[in-house]
């Protein structure tokens, strides 16, 4: 499924932003990794992971192939302020040291055996507990975290994906240039918002401002979508998925990650060619200024793959680039992303990060690339990945490799430093709004990436204990009976609030 922006779509990845006025003196103590970020609060039953459905909510967990995946709801969105986690600077508080007691005590009740798992302090590193925490599971949506770490490492989190017009005066050309940028807006461009924060209407005015600069009134249009190559749909999905919300073939240009019909409906699909739609958006906002297109040449969904982009003009010597629009910053795509689970963006990260590396932006390059961005944190003996969103089944992670890149982030002092602020927080926003409420005293101090199939429950991120320490995990299991996935997601959650109470000395 996916999830949304707060003034976008709700979507969410995996096959599916706080205000509370009592905060303990935990939330406070110490700087942000990322201070205080504006998050979205999804209302109603928050937002759902395509694939990581939430479990007891009508219909289906996010499941293997031959289990029908239930369309994902579109919940209203709410901005609230919830404080970011804990300062990686500060080494004063005690480390809980009886970790292993409340955690084993936990396992020995639970009804579901067969957890890996493993905690780590933030800042030293210090393995505090672990089980089974090098052998590889799969992780669902939580393979998001790799794709969002290397995003934020390879690309820069200030960078930004411009969508284009190039105008080539010889052949009287205008080409549409998609550049990655698959959270475009129909209208004007919104600088307060992520998803829209580019649009074509503006640029389309844009391009005829500079257009009719030099007497042009009619131009013939194309569309370069060259940026990725290869297939655009992985075999491994199913199609009958793009109706239902979860997934849209990876081009790189799209308006609100291809979803289709109205924003208040409670279910959206998403389109099954959403380069060609942006396409006929623009050249419907350039023929409103005035300019006649007299010739529209968008790629043919019936043509072969590897031919189907259209000409590539980027690198003519003959075309001028005319007009630009501008995405959000990486930074709050991967927010975004992780928020709303959106496996759409987290495909096209992927391919962003094979670009970044000097590979061709694809469906093929880009897990391989998340990988080897991620360098030494990542075990490649066992680790193993399909697709960067977490919709394949077939993607393995291990809770050390994962924990791994988790600590690496608290004490960055670069772009990677905001991951974990970037993930949900518990009781209050994406996946986690409906976790770890005040009831369990833990609401507001985990930031957590989730992972749920039918057979599989997961949770990665970090918190900050009821003594001010920070500390990074990962649970996971797989191979459940799906009539004990809800008592393994309550075990893993229990363990968190564990964590979140502990002042285990």
């Amino acid at each position: 499924m996916n999830d949304t922006d707060a003034p976008q779509n709700p979507s969410d990845s995996g096959s599916p932003r706080r205000d509370r006025r009592q905060t303990s003196s935990r939330r406070k103590k110490g700087g942000a990794i990322a201070a205080g970020v504006l998050v979205l609060a999804l209302g109603a039953y928050a937002v759902v992971d395509a694939y990581d459905l939430v479990p007891g909510l009508p219909g289906v967990l996010t499941t293997e192939p031959q289990v029908e995946v239930q369309s994902v709801p579109a919940p209203q969105a709410h901005a609230q302020q919830a404080s970011a986690p804990a300062s990686a600077v500060d080494d004063s508080a005690p480390v809980p040291t009886q970790i292993p007691k409340e955690i084993d005590a936990i396992l020995k009740e639970s009804k579901v055996k067969g957890f890996g798992l493993e905690v780590r302090d933030g800042l030293s590193d210090d393995v505090l507990y672990a089980k089974n925490e090098t052998k590889p599971r799969t992780p669902a949506s939580v393979t998001k975290v790799f794709t969002a770490a290397a995003a934020l490492s390879a690309i820069g989190g200030e960078t930004r994906l411009a969508t284009t017009t190039d105008f080539d005066a010889d052949t009287n050309t205008l080409t549409l240039t998609g550049g990655g940028d698959v959270l475009l807006g129909a209208g004007d461009s919104d600088p307060g918002s992520v998803n829209g924060h580019a649009g074509l209407r503006s640029l389309a005015e844009d391009t005829a401002a500079k257009l009719k600069d030099e007497n042009i009134t009619e131009v013939a249009l194309n569309l370069d979508t060259s940026r990725y190559v290869g297939e655009d749909f992985d075999p491994g999905w199913d199609r009958v998925d793009i109706a239902k919300g979860v997934i849209t073939p990876i081009q790189p240009i799209m308006v609100d990650t291809a979803y289709i019909g109205s924003k208040q409906a409670e279910w959206r699909g998403r389109s099954e060619h959403p380069a060609q739609d942006a396409f006929s958006t623009f050249e419907k906002e350039l023929k409103k200024t005035g300019i006649t297109v007299t010739e529209a040449a968008a790629e043919s969904e019936d043509s072969d793959p590897d031919a189907a982009d259209g000409p590539d003009t980027t690198d003519d010597e003959g075309s001028d680039e005319l007009a630009r629009v501008e995405s959000a910053t990486i930074s709050e795509i991967v927010e975004y992303a992780l928020v709303h689970s959106d496996n759409v963006v987290a495909e096209m990260l992927g391919n962003e990060v094979a670009i970044a590396q000097g590979k061709e932006g694809s469906l093929d390059n880009g897990p391989d690339a998340v990988l080897e961005s991620l360098g030494e944190s990542v075990d490649l003996g066992r680790t193993h990945l399909v697709d960067t969103s977490g919709l394949s089944y077939d993607n393995r992670i291990a809770p050390h490799d994962l924990t791994t890149v988790l600590q690496a982030s608290v004490v960055a002092d670069d772009s990677l430093a905001g991951l974990v602020s970037y993930f949900p927080v518990g009781g209050l926003t994406g996946t986690l709004h409906d976790r770890f409420g005040d009831e369990k005293n833990a609401s507001g101090v985990v930031h957590a990436k989730t992972g749920t199939l039918s057979t599989v429950t997961s949770l990665a991120g970090g918190v900050l204990d009821a003594e001010g320490r920070y500390l990074v995990f990962s649970i996971q299991i797989d191979d459940v009976d799906k009539d004990k996935i809800l008592e393994a997601r309550k075990t893993v959650d229990d363990i968190v609030t564990a964590l979140a109470n502990c002042g285990c000395r």
